[in-house]
């Protein structure tokens, strides 16, 4: 649910503000502290992180329609754990943590932000769910029928491999390869219209 398209365009002008960011450009740092909700309104962006070895490793994509910080908000632990970095034009709408309470005086408004969250929480769950499953294959196939449970059908539409490797922080070429195999061996039917792949199961649970 989007608290924001819920708001009236009086209230939007009242409690929260936009702000544009270049691409490369650094929304927020690791270690910073977070008191404000974003929503990407254009654009996309990374939440990445820095290994040991000054490797760059994606923690989180945000296309448009995105939020962060609203996990961490209200946390008694509110520092982001990664740097966000702007990696297309883009226009962020923000909403102070004060403004936000000021909001929640609506049980409305509150109700539907807690609905958010909570939902944003299980798909994490479902998300290191998934991560659990050390075999490529596995995860890809648990990935499908959690798909298929979700949407009650048994052809999953995805964007393209790559959103794919990103959602199981899998390397592209490794995803290819194992739906190739799964493919062959008569698990999945896989149909290409442009970028959009609609992956047919084959298996129950």
């Amino acid at each position: 649910m989007n608290l924001f398209k819920m708001l009236t365009k009086e209230e939007i002008k009242k409690y929260t503000y936009t702000k544009s960011y270049k691409t490369n450009e650094i929304i927020f740092n690791a270690g910073d502290e977070c008191n404000i909700i974003g929503y990407l309104e254009k654009g996309e962006a990374s939440i990445i992180t820095i290994t040991h070895t000054e490797k760059e490793e994606t923690i989180t994509y945000l296309n448009e329609g995105s939020f962060f910080g609203d996990l961490l908000i209200f946390s008694t632990n509110n520092i982001y754990l990664g740097h966000c970095i702007c990696k297309k034009d883009a226009v962020i709408r923000y909403i102070s943590k004060n403004n936000l309470l000021l909001l929640f005086q609506n049980n409305y408004y509150m109700t539907n932000f807690l609905t958010h969250i909570s939902n944003k929480a299980q798909e994490i769950k479902k998300e290191n769910k998934i991560l659990k499953h050390n075999n490529l294959e596995d995860r890809i196939i648990h990935f499908l029928l959690e798909e298929k449970i979700k949407t009650s059908s048994n052809i999953i539409k995805i964007q393209n491999i790559t959103t794919l490797s990103k959602i199981l922080s899998v390397p592209r070429p490794s995803v290819s390869r194992i739906l190739t195999k799964i493919k062959q061996d008569n698990l999945i039917e896989i149909k290409k219209v442009g970028q959009m792949c609609y992956i047919k199961l084959l298996i129950e649970y």
